[in-house]
């Protein structure tokens, strides 16, 4: 998955959940360690920090899952996505924050639990908490393997029961573990693997069309449940669909990017990246604080205004520029790790040396005064009028190197080019582009053809 982000972002797994993991409790507005024996257990009435570290090219990355059940307050709410705040400031703003709605947990928070995820409908595993449980749980298991098993409690119900799936019926006196007539082997080996984590008393094992009278009793009563055969997986692909996010109109509008890449990501801004199944916020180091406090609300709008019906639960992702994950980079095609390290933006190389006109008139002036030494570097080394040979536009734009006039370097063609030409192909002066940052050089180079 490291080596190969793209199938990393396809299979939606940063690894195999092998990493460290920290789990945290939020209890009275705190976070509070869950005990060894309770990890993999979440309730309905409970929000949970889940913080996984992992190792890629000798750097340490975190995802943080903010797990939050359907009965949980709305003080406890609103405390898990205070403490993922506070938690975040702890490691530097390095956290990956991924809000996962209880039911919609991402394959990855399925592979750190090892196909031993319980989900239950209510309760709470704090101390203290005297809320019954019901006589009878019916569970139904979700999976083939330890990266995508999980069970989900269901109303303990016949018509919850599916032919295609394995049930696990924990009441007082016994734990039934019924195996639909679609379900296959695998399927089979994880309902059996979490029915021994869900109950210790002995399993009867019941086949479909073979549950006695008591498992019916327990259920309410037999009824109709879904039993056609297993359809097909049809595994449709869905282009992923990025979003450029800005409020420098005086109001939030999202712009959509056909045909992206890394270099489409813009610093001053947020970014949403759509993939179905999962929305991405990516947070650039320049993006306003009104910018960041709105995207979270937008990307909910997003999928509660979606065309297509999205299901407003779909797990929204915050990444923060430089700590992204290959889940994210996977879907640009040659990303580059390095692109923004350690650079300064063009505001802030003005901000420190003035005007970019200034600095390289200052240093052809010194070149004047000094004419048998080097000019004198105040910026990366500002060039003046092309003292090369120069060519019409048509002999460098969009040429290949072996077509390119000879003596012309590949990888400076502009420098072929007159004043009035190099103005006219790149749209802006030779002054101008030098003052540029390398890689806003480079982009607009790509962009003329001159790359």
């Amino acid at each position: 998955m490291h080596a190969r982000p793209d199938l990393s972002a396809q299979k939606r797994m940063v690894d195999d959940g092998s990493g460290e993991v920290q789990v945290w409790r939020i209890e009275d507005n705190e976070m509070a360690p869950v005990e060894k024996k309770k990890l993999g257990h979440f309730y309905g009435g409970d929000c949970y920090l889940i913080l996984y570290e992992y190792e890629v090219s000798s750097r340490v990355h975190y995802i943080l899952y903010i797990w939050q059940g359907h009965h949980a307050s709305i003080t406890e709410l609103a405390s898990s996505t205070l403490q993922a705040s506070v938690l975040d400031q702890q490691y530097n703003g390095e956290l990956v924050q991924v809000q996962v709605p209880m039911g919609k947990e991402p394959m990855h928070l399925l592979a750190i639990f090892k196909g031993k995820m319980i989900v239950y409908e209510e309760g709470s595993s704090k101390g203290g908490s005297t809320q019954p449980q019901p006589a009878a749980r019916l569970f139904h298991i979700h999976g083939t393997n330890e990266f995508n098993t999980r069970a989900i409690e269901v109303p303990a119900r016949s018509s919850c029961l599916h032919s295609n799936d394995v049930f696990v019926l924990k009441t007082e006196s016994c734990c039934y573990l019924w195996y639909g007539k679609g379900c296959n082997g695998d399927e089979r080996e994880m309902g059996k693997s979490l029915a021994d984590t869900i109950s210790r008393k002995e399993k009867r094992v019941i086949a479909e069309g073979q549950e006695p009278s008591d498992f019916w009793l327990n259920l309410g009563g037999r009824s109709q449940y879904p039993n056609s055969k297993r359809l097909q997986e049809e595994s449709l692909y869905i282009s992923p669909r990025l979003f450029e996010c800005s409020n420098q109109t005086g109001r939030f509008v999202a712009t959509e990017i056909a045909n992206f890449t890394q270099e489409d990501l813009d610093e001053d801004d947020v970014m949403l990246l759509d993939i179905w199944d999962q929305v991405f916020l990516w947070i650039g180091r320049g993006a306003n604080e009104t910018e960041k406090k709105e995207a979270f609300a937008k990307a909910q709008d997003y999928l509660r205004n979606h065309p297509a019906g999205r299901n407003v639960n779909t797990p929204i992702a915050m990444i923060k520029q430089e700590f992204e994950p290959p889940t994210f980079t996977g879907w640009f095609p040659g990303w580059d790790p390095y692109m923004w390290h350690d650079r300064k933006s063009y505001e802030q190389v003005k901000a420190e040396l003035g005007d970019a006109r200034e600095v390289i008139q200052i240093t052809m002036e010194m070149t004047k005064l000094s004419p048998t030494r080097e000019p004198v570097a105040l910026m990366r080394e500002p060039r003046g009028p092309s003292i090369l040979p120069t060519f019409p536009p048509d002999k460098l734009v969009n040429q290949l190197a072996e077509e390119l006039p000879e003596g012309v370097d590949p990888t400076r063609k502009e420098e072929h080019l007159s004043s009035e030409d190099f103005a006219l192909v790149l749209g802006v002066s030779r002054l101008d582009f030098y003052a540029m940052p390398d890689w806003k050089q480079r982009q607009l180079k790509k962009e003329k053809g001159l790359f």
